[in-house]
């Protein structure tokens, strides 16, 4: 904040614009880290349905046992 007042006492030129492009460079920097400073999280899995249970009960169905 107290470089961004600084940077507006200045006159005109190179110089302030020098300091504005640092300035927002920092910014977005910045901005930058704080999205990345965030844990990631995992996304919450679907629920299970019996076709996707399938392939691991071999000759067994899914959805109980067989009438005969």
């Amino acid at each position: 904040a107290a470089v961004g007042v600084h940077a507006t006492s200045l006159p005109p030129g190179q110089e302030r614009t020098e300091v504005e492009a640092w300035l927002a460079f920092a910014d977005a920097h910045l901005q930058n880290l704080t999205e990345s400073a965030s844990a990631p999280k995992l996304p919450t899995p679907p629920k299970p349905s019996g076709d996707d249970l399938k392939p691991f009960l071999g000759h067994w169905s899914p959805y109980g046992p067989r009438s005969y």
